[in-house]
């Protein structure tokens, strides 16, 4: 006689001895139940979508309480996909998501957080339980946690110093400027602690290469709308659609140069075309000089991996540039946009009024910068305080303009002095060089297509938020910090590889 040894292989008995219906039917039936209840309730008001987001989000809980990563896979997709800034002129079904966006400002309930801020908080505790409630694990720090830590800490310290500056500290204002930081830092340690297989990699690529191929779409949609107007819009994209869309084209770049090859490269190869012209489409000065700088940096790297390789795509990428200039030098439109945009770096002149506005507007702030910079050289103005204006400027439409400033690589200076610009560059380097240095040791093209990815964002994240306000937006700096985490996974990897290797007798 067999007798069961668990509760799920048992039947339950009541005294009466009928038996206890198993959990799996019980759990069916609910689910027929509110199935049903959600189809009457779609029915009854006239199929109101709507009705389908708190089953949406249910699924969603339960799926990241059972298991984490997905919570992963949700938020880095919806950091690419969504949009943080709704675009003027023009409204894409996708900039209504309000995803970015406190919950409080648009429903109801008191909750001053965001949907992303939610689902890392979320993923953080499921995270928590599992690994502190089972297995009583350690947080894993990772190869670039300390240079995370110490990012986010000059927040915590220009907060300090802001509200020590007195009662022109604003609060939200404060918050605004802090968000982004934090988010950076909870995607790395959420990303370093759940990714503990290849196949977890693989599926954050896919995603990055799929979701950005939507936004290429949607550029050139934009694009199109754009051109029935009866005016001229400033932009058609995003600002930081760009990094997303250079950084995949640098991931093809990356595949030809180290000899990768697989069913997402293929795909890579040949969406292409599609994310060259959505490059150029865009009319972003920055997303093209940062896509030239980026690939400078990939073929650096690639002359320790892969010299014969690299000499080879230089020289033709030499000849390319050279009939490039010689076939759009007089030319207009966008394919003669990179061109625009290597003449505005040494000539003003040759770029349009816009640009010129815009150039002179940034050239001000620059002026204000330095002005803050001598007044306060130590502490800055701390977080949540306006920085000192010398000459002033006409208003923008960015309503955080006399807090954040365009150049965002002096604007850690501005908030909490050399300390919060050298905890910018301590990160930034770090994730350079060990970056790099995986690069160079890997053996694998597959795992050395994965480091790749945080060093061509960080490049790319650099230049944009050179002249751009690229580490206010919550979107690249998920991103940022995902890849960041998946790298560390690679290091810790290749780290353990090392040391039992080592350790391995005669």
């Amino acid at each position: 006689m067999i007798v069961p040894t668990s509760a799920s292989a048992a039947t339950t008995r009541r005294p009466g001895g009928s038996a206890a219906p198993p959990r799996t039917v019980i759990f069916g039936a609910i689910s027929l139940l509110c199935a049903a209840a959600y189809a009457f309730a779609i029915v009854a008001s006239g199929g109101d979508v709507m009705l389908l987001l708190p089953l949406a989000g249910a699924i969603v809980v339960l799926g990241i309480c059972a298991y984490p990563t997905l919570g992963l896979f949700v938020l880095f997709a919806s950091a690419i996909l969504f949009e943080q800034v709704r675009l003027s002129g023009i409204e894409p079904p996708i900039t209504e998501t309000k995803f970015f966006v406190n919950i409080n400002a648009y429903t109801p309930l008191p909750i001053r957080l965001s949907i992303p801020d939610l689902l890392m908080l979320l993923t953080g505790v499921a995270l928590a339980a599992r690994r502190f409630g089972a297995t009583h694990q350690r947080l894993r720090m990772g190869a670039f946690g300390w240079a995370v830590l110490g990012y986010v800490g000059v927040f915590v310290l220009g907060t300090v110093i802001g509200v020590a500056r007195g009662a022109s500290w604003n609060a939200d204002v404060a918050l605004t400027e802090s968000r982004a930081p934090v988010q950076l830092a909870l995607a790395y340690f959420l990303t370093a602690n759940l990714v503990r297989e290849h196949r977890q990699l693989s599926v954050f690529l896919w995603l990055f290469v799929l979701v950005s191929a939507v936004k290429a779409v949607q550029i050139l949609g934009n694009g199109q709308a754009a051109a029935d107007l009866s005016y001229t819009l400033r932009t058609i994209s995003s600002h930081e659609d760009v990094i997303f869309i250079g950084a995949a084209i640098a991931l093809a770049l990356v595949a030809v140069l180290v000899g990768h090859r697989s069913r997402l490269v293929f795909v890579l190869f040949a969406l292409q075309p599609l994310f060259v012209v959505a490059e150029f489409v865009a009319y972003r000065r920055v997303g093209l000089i940062a896509l030239a700088v980026m690939c400078l940096v990939i073929m650096l790297m690639a002359l320790f991996t892969r010299p014969r390789r690299a000499a080879v795509l230089g020289a033709l990428a030499c000849v390319g540039l050279g009939l490039y200039l010689l076939i759009f030098w007089d030319a207009t439109g966008p394919a003669a946009e990179p061109l625009r945009a290597m003449r505005s770096v040494v000539d003003a002149s040759a770029t349009s009024l816009v640009d010129q506005a815009s150039n002179a507007f940034r050239d001000t702030e620059h002026e204000n910068i330095g002005y803050t910079i001598r007044e306060l050289p130590l502490t800055g103005v701390g977080v949540g305080q306006r920085y000192l204006f010398e000459r002033d400027v006409a208003d923008i439409s960015f309503p955080y303009w006399r807090f954040i400033t365009h150049d965002a690589l002096l604007w850690l200076w501005l908030k909490a002095g050399p300390l919060g610009a050298f905890a910018l560059w301590f990160l930034v380097a770090r994730a350079v060089l060990v970056g790099s240095d995986l690069f160079r040791r890997l053996s694998a093209p597959a795992l050395q297509w994965v480091v790749a990815l945080p060093v061509t964002l960080v490049v790319l994240q650099v230049v944009f938020s050179s002249v751009d306000l690229g580490l206010t937006y919550s979107r690249t700096m998920i991103v940022l910090g995902t890849s960041l985490g998946l790298a560390a996974f690679v290091a810790e990897e290749q780290q353990t590889k090392t040391t039992s290797a080592s350790q391995w007798p005669d």
